[in-house]
C-alpha cells in the first residue's frame, strides 16, 4: 500500500513535485509512464483508505506523508492523462501499449478531470463575480 515509485521534486515549489517522468516523448514512453503514475496513485488512494486502520496506520507513516504522497500521485496522473490524447489511446491499443480495459480506465479518467476543470472554471468565474458585486 505504500507508494514505492519514487517522487521527483521539481525546484522547491510544492506544485511542481511530481512522478510522471517519461522516458522520451513517445507515445509508448508517455503510456509507460502513466501506468506507473496510474499505479501509484492507486496505491496512495488505498492508503488514504487504510490510514484509519490501525492494523495499517504504523505502516502507512503519518497523515500527512500519505496525504502529501496523494496529492503529489493525482497532481501527477493529471499531468500524464493531459500528456496522452484520445486518439493516441486508440493508436495505444492497436500497437498493444494498452488493452481495450485500459483504455477504458484511461478514457473514464480523462473524462472526469474535464467536468473537474469545468467545475474549477465556473467556480473561479463565480468568485470573480461575486469579488466584483
Amino acid at each position: 500500500m505504500i507508494l514505492s515509485t519514487p517522487l521527483y521534486y521539481n525546484h522547491g515549489m510544492a506544485y511542481s513535485e511530481h512522478i510522471y517522468t517519461p522516458d522520451g516523448d513517445s507515445l509508448e514512453a508517455r503510456i509507460s509512464a502513466y501506468k506507473t503514475v496510474r499505479e501509484a496513485w492507486l496505491n496512495a488512494e488505498a492508503s488514504l483508505k487504510f490510514l484509519d486502520d490501525d492494523l495499517w496506520a504504523d505502516r502507512l507513516g503519518d497523515r500527512d506523508n500519505v496525504e502529501e504522497a496523494y496529492r503529489i500521485s493525482t497532481r501527477s496522473l493529471k499531468m500524464a492523462t493531459d500528456a496522452i490524447s484520445q486518439d493516441e489511446i486508440q493508436i495505444a491499443i492497436t500497437q498493444g501499449f494498452v488493452d481495450a480495459e485500459e483504455a477504458r480506465e484511461f478514457m473514464q479518467h480523462k473524462r472526469r478531470e474535464e467536468m473537474q476543470s469545468i467545475r474549477d472554471n465556473q467556480q473561479a468565474g463565480h468568485s470573480a463575480t461575486d469579488q466584483h458585486k
